[in-house]
Parts: C-alpha cells; sequence; structure tokens
C-alpha cells in the first residue's frame, strides 16, 4: 500500500517506526500491538501531535475539493482530516 493511502492502524503503525528512528530506538511490533490496544500509538488521532508536526516540517494545510491537502515546498499529501494528510506527508518526507 502506498504511503498516500495508510489509513487507521496501518498509518499509525508507520507513524510508529518513523518516530522510533527520529528518536533512536528500535520499532517493536509487538510493542506497538500492546500499546495500541492501550490507547497509545493513535498518531491519526492526536490532535495535540499536529501543531508539532506542522511546526517541526514545515506543513501547510487546506481544504480543497471536500478532502484535506498537507504541502511542504518539497511535497503533498491528502487525508480525510488535516491529520491524516499531515502524518501521510511526514511519511513521505522520510522514507
Amino acid at each position: 500500500m502506498k504511503t498516500t493511502e495508510l489509513t487507521g492502524q496501518a498509518l499509525d503503525f508507520e507513524m510508529y517506526r518513523h518516530a522510533c528512528k527520529v528518536s533512536g530506538k528500535q520499532p517493536s511490533q509487538e510493542q506497538f500491538e500492546q500499546g495500541y490496544a492501550n490507547g497509545q500509538f493513535h498518531f491519526h488521532q492526536d490532535k495535540a501531535l499536529m501543531l508539532d508536526l506542522v511546526e517541526t516540517y514545515k506543513i501547510n494545510t487546506q481544504y480543497l475539493a471536500q478532502e484535506w491537502l498537507a504541502s511542504t515546498d518539497r511535497s503533498s499529501a491528502w487525508g480525510e482530516t488535516p491529520l491524516i494528510a499531515v502524518c501521510r506527508l511526514v511519511l513521505v518526507l522520510n522514507p
């Protein structure tokens, strides 16, 4: 599945892997699944995270054609919500 098509838990797992990479930790499928079941790692729903991502990656968001666009001067991604679009873009920018 393309990064720009990820949703739900699959999107959250890729964001978890990215967060581990940024923080110098080794990602663990088991740790993710346990945490996810306990309400952790729901990145695509964590509205407090959005501002940090927008500031860190200098992301612009706008609502066009009934969908959200997150963009930088390097790339862009669409999503059903601004946070989903931003998460997808962060993954596109950091393969």
